[in-house]
């Protein structure tokens, strides 16, 4: 077409390797092209299929057909454009992106129907069907493969969370579990399930064997957490489909489920499909938008850092966080940054990213350095700089969305550097003894400890 010509040069290193012109089919973009999303590298793609020996569906059946008689087992992405609104245009850096279907190939070779009719699935599938009381196969099929991916990205070390490989196991999660509810298993036999896949690759994947009781447990615990929201969210979209007569679910429903229900768009998107409709994904977005703008709009009303009000008590607690901010990501990893915090005059809640409880001995431990810190007297002092220079620095710049050109970067002595609008103690010395009071689950994947500063 006009983007890109017809890639003669793929189909002659073809023939060169000894396949016949007349095996050898050419196709437009809706067949033959690749990219991730609306924009980004993307390019023309060679994919190699397999002839069943099926006979063909139709006078023109080719390997563009969704019969079954021919199957894709391998694929080479021609990274050559970049799409943008403005169109496409040559990439400076090519490359080529090449995938072979393990999985299959294993199914052809074995002269099975589907992947999930070969030994790495089908002990799962047959109990998850001897488990239904309301079998389909599509989704025993979704039940089998998320469970497997799931136990496999646990055992690599993520956890369910809400961003970026949290994110997708917790969909993950989520999807099997709404699954295993439209098969009517119980939801205690979803342990079982993960068991027999486990028992059915633990010879592939000996780690698996290993964490075996870990992965599972947290896969049940997510499972848990989820149950109450997907019979919630299901039932008041049941509640209101048949309200909907266009095609088009609006975005303000999806929004509604999310908001009020913790329902997930994606979940959503997935019952409108089953019933026939689409959804106004687009619509969601403008208001999720909105409500995070004017989630914005009301931290604004509260004082700089999280504070309900400004005085030497609060200051002095704003100043801890950062201490014990620093202390945390000493004792349990740089992983565990700041996901939030609350000061009164009274206390200070500090919100961080951690996926399991902290220890009596880590919190001991955690408490003693940040008391260490405030007996040295330690300086605190205050720069200001640009984003990027503040960064270079090694400052800790959370939530650096909100910030303008211009930042302040508050520093305790040799302890502790961060970006922050302040206001900060003078020096430690000042702010008393630092007890923490209790630690506790936020959120998945989100602790909270509250704590408070006894004057000597």
């Amino acid at each position: 077409d006009d983007d890109a010509p017809r890639d003669e040069e793929a189909a002659a290193i073809w023939e060169k390797c000894g396949i016949p012109r007349e095996r050898i089919y050419f196709f437009g973009k809706d067949d033959n092209w690749w990219i991730a999303g609306e924009e980004g590298p993307c390019g023309p793609d060679t994919e190699i299929f397999y002839d069943t020996g099926k006979e063909k569906c139709s006078e023109g059946c080719n390997p563009s057909c969704g019969c079954g008689k021919y199957v894709e087992i391998w694929n080479n992405v021609f990274m050559q454009y970049y799409k943008d609104k403005n169109g496409y245009k040559p990439l400076a850096q090519k490359n080529v992106d090449t995938g072979l279907g393990l999985e299959r190939v294993n199914m052809l070779l074995q002269g099975k129907e589907t992947p999930f009719d070969t030994e790495i699935f089908k002990p799962t599938m047959d109990k998850i069907r001897e488990l239904s009381k309301n079998y389909n196969v599509s989704s025993a099929r979704i039940i089998s493969d998320h469970v497997r991916t799931s136990l496999m990205l646990m055992v690599d070390g993520v956890r369910p969370s809400n961003v970026d490989q949290g994110y997708i196991l917790r969909r993950l999660i989520r999807r099997l579990v709404r699954h295993s509810r439209k098969l009517e298993i119980d939801f205690n036999n979803l342990e079982i399930i993960a068991n027999t896949m486990v028992d059915s690759i633990n010879n592939m994947y000996p780690e698996l064997e290993d964490c075996r009781k870990i992965v599972i447990e947290e896969l049940l615990k997510e499972k848990d957490k989820f149950i109450t929201t997907l019979e919630k969210g299901e039932k008041e979209f049941l509640k209101h489909i048949d309200d909907v007569k266009d095609k088009e679910i609006p975005g303000e429903l999806v929004f509604r489920l999310y908001d009020t229900y913790g329902f997930p768009p994606e979940m959503t998107e997935e019952l409108a499909k089953e019933h026939g409709k689409t959804i106004d994904m687009n619509e969601f977005k403008e208001l999720f938008a909105k409500h995070q703008e004017l989630s914005r709009a009301g931290s604004t009303q509260k004082f700089k850092g999280g504070m309900a009000d400004q005085n030497e008590k609060t200051i002095a607690y704003h100043t801890a966080t950062h201490l014990l901010h620093k202390a945390l990501q000493i004792v349990l990893g740089e992983h565990a940054t700041q996901s939030g915090s609350n000061i009164t005059e009274e206390r200070l809640r500090f919100d961080f990213k951690h996926p399991e409880k902290v220890t009596k001995e880590q919190l001991e431990e955690v408490e003693r350095i940040v008391n260490e810190q405030i007996k040295r007297d330690l300086p605190v002092t205050c720069e200001e700089m640009s984003l990027e220079e503040a960064k270079k620095s090694g400052a800790i710049g959370l939530f650096t969305n909100k910030y303008g050109d211009k930042v302040k970067v508050y520093t305790i002595g040799d302890f502790s550097k961060e970006i922050c609008g302040g206001p900060h103690v003078a020096r430690t010395g000042s702010m008393g003894t630092f007890k923490i009071k209790k630690e506790e689950a936020s959120s998945a994947g989100v602790r909270r400890i509250k704590a408070v500063l006894i004057k000597d």
